[in-house]
């Protein structure tokens, strides 16, 4: 179903904060909140804006919203250069991003295109299955670059579940816009 979202980021604290709704005629059909924020994550998912379906917390939604954070940094690059986050080359494509904050730690894999553009990310991520959490391969596959005020990012990807039965694609990106803030 198409989706319309914003989302808000800081870095130093790292945080942010995603709105997102589904359209079912005049009306939003399902309301989506997702915030990272003090090291901590929660999703929330509201039928018609009322009525709430889904209150998501716990060590298994932090580590998720960590891990989305350490992923979507790739749209405010300079990120990468936070003391919360640690690099260890893997060859001449590939690279392993640690993130720790809030007692928190998680590390996926980058690679990186011959331009130095990456082209995927790689995480074990727990995914909620049934009322339980399991580590699954999580990945982004970037499909489309473009410049945004001087700023080359990924404008164009998906998020797919590598599961045991076959891969999950459940989401595909497309940025508008950004705005980015300086101090």
């Amino acid at each position: 179903m198409p989706f319309t979202a914003e989302q808000y980021y800081t870095t130093n604290p790292p945080a942010f904060l995603w709105k997102g709704s589904v359209k079912f005629g005049p009306m939003p059909k399902f309301t989506v909140r997702d915030k990272y924020y003090q090291g901590k994550g929660n999703m929330q998912v509201k039928l018609f804006s009322l009525f709430k379906v889904v209150d998501a917390v716990g060590p298994e939604i932090d580590q998720g919203t960590l891990l989305r954070y350490l992923n979507e940094a790739m749209w405010f690059p300079s990120v990468y250069l936070e003391d919360y986050i640690k690099w260890e080359a893997l060859d001449s494509n590939t690279a392993k991003a640690t993130m720790s904050y809030g007692g928190i730690t998680a590390s996926a894999i980058l690679y990186f295109g011959d331009q130095g553009e990456i082209t995927n990310f790689v995480a074990e991520r727990y995914m909620s299955t049934d009322g339980e959490y399991r580590l699954e391969t999580w990945s982004t596959p970037i499909t489309g670059y473009g410049e945004i005020r001087g700023i080359r990012i990924p404008m164009k990807g998906y998020a797919v579940w590598s599961l045991s039965d076959g891969d999950f694609e459940y989401i595909q990106i497309s940025v508008e816009d950004i705005e980015y803030n300086q101090k």
